[in-house]
C-alpha cells in the first residue's frame, strides 16, 4: 500500500464519487451503550467534529459524497444533518437502505425464511442481556447489532444454530457483533446506487477502516485503507492516524483547491 500522499491531482480529476465509513474513518471510533433486562437502554456516541463537516461540504462541490456505515440511517441523518441533503447519499446498516435527496429504499427484499432468521437470532441473544460481557443492542431495523465488551463465543453459536442455511454473516469488529443477511454489503449497495447514478466503477474511491469494508476491495475501485492492520488494499493508506479519514480529507482539499 502506498502512502495517500503520492495520489495525484490527476488521479483525483477522474473521481467522481467518494464513499467514506464513517466510524473509525470521519468520526471517532466507540460507542458507550447500556441495556438492562429490564429495557433501560442509554446510548453515547462521538459526533463529527465541525472541522471535518467544513471540509466535506467543500468536497462536496467536486465530488458525491456517500457515507457508507453500519449505523441506522436515523442516526447518520443526525449526526451528518449539517452536510445534507445536496450531492450526498447514506447507505446504512451494512448495504440495507439507501437514503438521499428526496429518496429512501430498502436495497434489496428480505424472504420469510431471513425474517424469522432475524426474529429468532434477536430472541435468543436477547437472553444474553444482563450479562457482563454484553452490552447491549443497538437499535436497527435489519442487522443486527450487538455491542459487547470482548468477544462472546454464545453469539455465534446462536447465529449458527437459528440459520441452517448459513445465509447469514457473523462479523465481530472489535465492538460489536454485525449480523446480516450475506447478500447486504457495502459494495453491493454501492454498486446499486452508482449504477442509478451512472457512475463507472473506476469513477468511484472508497475509503474504509475494517471488516465490513473488506468487500470493496477489488481492481475495480480506487481503495484506500485507514488501518491498514484491519484493512489491507492495493492502493493507499494512511500511517499513524486514528481519524484517518480526516488527514485524507486535508490532502484532497489541497488537490482540488
Amino acid at each position: 500500500m502506498k502512502p495517500i500522499s503520492e495520489i495525484t491531482a490527476d488521479q483525483i480529476s477522474k473521481i467522481k464519487l467518494i464513499s467514506f465509513d464513517s466510524d473509525g474513518v470521519l468520526v471517532k471510533k466507540g460507542t458507550d451503550l447500556f441495556q438492562s433486562p429490564d429495557g433501560s437502554f442509554s446510548q453515547k456516541t462521538n459526533f463529527v467534529s465541525p472541522s471535518v463537516l467544513e471540509k466535506l461540504k467543500l468536497l462536496k462541490k467536486r465530488f458525491h459524497i456517500v457515507i457508507n456505515s453500519g449505523r441506522s440511517s436515523l442516526y447518520l441523518s443526525q449526526i451528518y444533518q449539517n452536510l445534507l441533503w445536496d450531492n450526498i447519499t447514506l447507505i446504512s446498516e451494512v448495504g440495507v437502505f439507501l437514503t438521499g435527496s428526496g429518496f429512501h429504499f430498502q436495497t434489496e427484499k428480505l424472504d420469510n425464511y431471513e425474517l424469522e432468521t432475524i426474529v429468532k437470532i434477536r430472541s435468543k441473544m436477547g437472553k444474553l442481556i444482563g450479562d457482563p460481557r454484553v452490552k447491549g443492542f443497538e437499535p436497527k431495523t435489519f442487522l443486527t447489532t450487538l455491542h459487547c465488551h470482548s468477544e462472546v463465543p454464545e453469539v455465534e453459536a446462536i447465529v449458527k444454530e437459528s440459520d441452517p442455511q448459513s445465509r447469514f454473516y457473523c462479523w465481530w469488529n472489535l465492538e460489536a457483533y454485525d449480523i446480516n443477511p450475506k447478500k447486504f454489503t457495502k459494495i453491493s449497495a454501492l454498486k446499486k446506487f452508482i449504477s442509478l447514478m451512472k457512475i463507472n466503477p473506476s469513477e468511484v474511491m472508497v475509503v474504509g477502516n475494517g471488516i465490513n469494508d473488506r468487500d470493496s476491495v477489488t481492481s475495480e475501485i480506487l481503495n484506500i485503507s485507514t488501518d491498514p492492520a484491519n484493512l489491507s488494499t492495493d492502493d493507499y493508506t494512511i500511517e499513524g492516524e486514528h481519524l484517518g479519514g480526516e488527514a485524507l480529507l486535508d490532502h484532497f482539499v489541497k488537490l482540488v483547491s
